[in-house]
């Protein structure tokens, strides 16, 4: 059993290769649903029945605020054991992406296994504790199909 290391996955938006890992990362999440519909008929003897509705996906995720120089150089968790500074998205990109309201493209995993589709930024939120680090939450909901490479 290969038992992935939650640590080498990622979230990455413009692109699962050409797009940037969001930098210094705490947690990642993907969530995928199926809608129902309710076809219960009279023959249903008291008992609902479904059918598979629409599919829809959600990426979602927390980070470190860094307010400085966006992109900038860090290590890339979406290349699994890796120490070599890659590109990383910081906040301010990702606000200006959300700001713009328009699809991009993500992709949550590693470089070993990924899934990947087009999604608009719909929650963008920071935390600031006093005596405590700044971090920002992330939503990211899916428009159209969720790939799998």
């Amino acid at each position: 059993m290969a038992i992935q290391n939650a640590t080498n996955v990622a979230i990455r938006v413009d692109g699962k290769i050409a797009g940037d890992t969001i930098g210094f990362a705490t947690s990642a999440s993907l969530s995928v649903s199926l809608d129902l519909r309710d076809s219960t008929t009279k023959s249903s003897l008291g008992w609902q029945e479904n059918l598979g509705g629409l599919k829809s996906w959600e990426i979602s995720g927390d980070a470190f605020v860094d307010l400085g120089a966006d992109p900038t150089n860090a290590n890339d968790p979406w290349l699994s054991d890796s120490t070599t500074n890659k590109t990383v998205k910081l906040t301010p990109s990702l606000y200006d992406t959300w700001a713009a309201g328009v699809a991009v493209k993500v992709a949550f995993g590693n470089s070993t296994k990924s899934w990947y589709g087009q999604g608009i930024i719909t929650s963008l939120s920071i935390d600031a504790g006093v005596e405590e680090n700044a971090t920002y939450s992330i939503t990211i909901q899916g428009t159209g199909a969720l790939l799998e490479a």
